[in-house]
């Protein structure tokens, strides 16, 4: 019986002994939430961690308070590492990345190339590879000091921003770091990354006293697209360039189309469709020695807004719709697909398409695949399907009896 009561005491103090030594194990640890990379004029890493301040996990989820919910600092290291272990001379707490939700870099750090920096990401088994991936055209680190109005932690913002876009729009593609290294080692070797910018007055939004405000001094927002041809940035797509590639990648979820009336082209003669389903195909092909792509789109969802004067309830209206959608469709696919050629870089996934169909023909293509995909013809083919239109048959305008 006493040996039973003893062996239970000291299982007790065991496990009570743990509990305490992992409790002050976090008590040691400094939670990062997003890291961004930039290079001095020597090019030399400045790295920036962005970490969650203890008292910050409590209390209320959203912006405001007495004190930052974050601090911000940089340290300098002719390597990552250097870098990383540098910061043992600031902080006392050792940093801890498997909760970081974002890594930024700067436009400099892209342009030297990112092997050295995905290297580390690989070799750490402390980073996190789910972390969401944005380039930024100034300085990486400026983006970490704003401080965000609706969440506590200005890296959960950035990263429900992008995630947003995967679930929403469509608009700005995410990537995690998995993913830019599975992609820029594929046949195809590029990729496309979301900008992120500061818009607005970034000095008055780094202080508490912007969060006390109604309209905030600066936002962070998500403008262009950053390409790379490899690990090296070659170039940026505006909004409009940068539309068609989730189109032919095959990664639309939902997305608002947004096009004319039959014959116009006003802004105030503009509908819009929201797609709900969509599945593209690829059918690369060799004709005379030349390259083509033929990208078969399928898209069905609803329209949601119409300024046009119509009888949508008539079979014929529907289709005339469904064929502007198709073509304003097509014009975007066809408006990314020319600004990626004149950067010499396939985000589209191309080459990809032709080495599965064409294996032994790739091995000669590979090469020099910068110059063959510019010299690709494609042929898009749009199917869009509406759905449903709301709960009124007629548009507004014609119910109103407006004609302009």
């Amino acid at each position: 019986m006493k040996r039973g009561l003893i062996l239970l005491l000291i299982i007790g103090l065991s496990l009570f002994a743990s509990g305490c030594g992992n409790q002050t194990e976090l008590n040691r640890l400094g939670i990062v939430s997003a890291t961004a990379f930039d290079l001095d004029e020597t090019n030399q890493w400045i790295l920036t961690f962005q970490l969650i301040k203890p008292q910050s996990t409590q209390g209320k989820s959203g912006g405001g308070g007495s004190q930052s919910p974050v601090i911000v600092f940089s340290t300098k290291g002719k390597t990552i590492l250097e870098a990383v272990q540098k910061s043992k001379l600031e902080s006392s707490r050792r940093l801890f990345f498997s909760h970081s939700r974002v890594v930024i870099i700067s436009q400099r750090v892209a342009e030297f190339g990112l092997n050295q920096l995905l290297d580390s990401y690989i070799r750490d088994n402390q980073t996190r590879e789910t972390a969401n991936v944005l380039i930024a055209s100034g300085e990486a680190k400026k983006v970490l000091e704003i401080l965000t109005p609706l969440e506590n932690n200005p890296g959960i913002s950035i990263s429900n921003l992008i995630s947003g876009q995967g679930d929403g729009q469509s608009t700005f593609i995410p990537s995690t770091v998995h993913e830019l290294i599975f992609t820029i080692t594929q046949p195809s070797a590029s990729a496309a990354l979301p900008e992120i910018k500061i818009a607005g007055d970034e000095k008055r939004q780094t202080s508490l006293d912007a969060l006390k405000e109604t309209r905030n001094p600066a936002v962070l927002k998500l403008d262009r697209v950053g390409v790379f041809k490899q690990d090296k940035f070659a170039g940026w797509l505006t909004r409009n360039e940068s539309l068609g590639i989730p189109w032919i990648t095959n990664r639309i979820k939902n997305t608002t189309v947004v096009f004319p009336c039959e014959g116009e082209n006003r802004k105030d003669q503009l509908s819009s469709f929201l797609v709900e389903t969509s599945r593209t195909k690829l059918k690369p092909a060799i004709s005379d020695g030349k390259l083509l792509m033929t990208v078969d789109i399928h898209a069905k969802g609803n329209l949601t807004e119409t300024a046009c004067k119509l009888d949508i309830k008539k079979p014929e209206t529907l289709n005339k719709l469904e064929k502007h959608i198709q073509e304003q469709i097509k014009k975007d696919v066809e408006h990314s697909f020319q600004a990626l050629k004149k950067l010499k870089a396939d985000a589209l996934g191309f080459g990809n398409a032709f080495h599965k169909a064409y294996p032994q023909a790739w091995k000669k293509w590979s090469k020099n695949w910068g110059n063959e995909f510019p010299k690709i013809s494609m042929n898009v083919t749009v199917k869009v399907t509406i759905q449903r239109t709301g709960m009124i048959n007629d548009s507004f305008p014609k119910i109103s009896g407006k004609t302009e």
